[in-house]
């Protein structure tokens, strides 16, 4: 079968998937051969997700989808996505097409309805982070330049892009904390068992399935209130942590039990920026990374670290990136390795 007719195809049998119109045994191999192409599964899987959000759409508005689907199968044509057709072909595509259409001309009319809801509140859609049960850090850094390390057996669930006038996100588990400060936007921590307000600090959160809660404080200032009783609440400041007991906060000092240095040990990153990478070892190792320049910075990598070396961590980087690295002004400079290997 040629390239141009194996695409017209994938289209025509991801417009059935999508439609429901296989059977269990078309829908088990259609699923397997999903399985073996990620690409072809997140493409699928982003295709699945505006269908389902079309069905839940109440809105009263058509949109012309024939001659979308028109503009559509033109376009096709012209990029060479799908073979030229008799009419026949045409229209049996066009079928199972003119609904994938539907779905895209919905989403462009009803914007923010579709995401946040046909009540029209102002709900963002987030992301979940969910760690195993494997003892790694998973380090994130979000958006504003906050960085979040999470623990194992945790969930921590964010925006891509925060709201106008604050930055709300949930956890369940236990993370540090290293919030960019921001006067204007205040960051906004949901527990099952409380609400933690910060500006600008770093201090760490451990919660158990809503049994129990604790935060302990390195530095700056936060605000910590009970969902279940919202006039009580406590500030906690560096050198302090806040526990909750039988429905209560109390708050004493931190000891020298309190230890907070465990999301430094065997840290995981997952498909982060190396601008982003570098910043977290730089802050918390004896490192001095830089780049070269910002295409070097936004190279993307998926890379653990447990204690390795400055010249482990450089070589490594190095290496899965096929960067060279030179040392200028005390600044291990990372940079393009033009002639093909890796090394300093």
């Amino acid at each position: 079968m040629k390239p141009e007719e194996n695409k017209s195809q994938n289209i025509e049998t991801i417009a059935r998937y999508l439609n429901g119109e296989m059977d269990k045994t078309e829908l088990a191999e259609f699923e397997k051969q999903l399985n073996s192409s990620p690409e072809e599964k997140i493409r699928t899987e982003e295709m699945k997700k505006d269908w389902m959000l079309l069905g839940n759409y109440q809105g009263n508005k058509t949109p012309d989808t024939r001659k979308a689907w028109n503009n559509l199968h033109a376009r096709l044509e012209d990029e060479k996505l799908i073979p030229q057709q008799n009419e026949s072909a045409k229209k049996r595509i066009g079928f199972y097409l003119l609904r994938v259409a539907a779905v895209a001309i919905i989403l462009i009319i009803t914007g923010t309805i579709i995401y946040f809801g046909t009540d029209r509140k102002s709900k963002t859609e987030l992301v979940n982070l969910n760690t195993g049960s494997e003892k790694n850090t998973t380090v994130k850094t979000l958006r504003d330049g906050s960085i979040i390390y999470l623990a194992q057996n945790s969930l921590f669930s964010f925006p891509e892009n925060f709201q106008k006038n604050s930055r709300n996100v949930g956890l369940k588990g236990e993370a540090f904390f290293d919030i960019m400060p921001d006067p204007g936007k205040p960051f906004i921590i949901e527990t099952d068992e409380a609400f933690i307000q910060v500006l600008g600090t770093a201090f760490n959160v451990k919660t158990e399935n809503g049994s129990s809660f604790e935060l302990i404080v390195d530095r700056g200032k936060v605000k910590v209130t009970l969902k279940k009783d919202p006039d009580h609440f406590k500030f906690v400041v560096a050198g302090e942590k806040i526990t909750s007991v039988r429905n209560s906060l109390v708050k004493s000092k931190r000891t020298a039990t309190d230890a907070i240095s465990w999301f430094k040990k065997r840290m995981q990153f997952k498909d982060e920026s190396l601008q982003n990478i570098i910043n977290v070892l730089n802050r918390n190792f004896n490192t001095t990374f830089v780049t070269a320049d910002k295409e070097v910075g936004n190279r993307r990598l998926t890379v653990t670290f447990n204690n390795e070396s400055p010249e482990e961590m450089t070589g490594l980087i190095c290496l899965t990136l096929n960067l060279k690295s030179e040392t200028k002004n005390g600044f291990t400079v990372l940079l393009e390795n033009k002639a093909g290997s890796s090394g300093n």
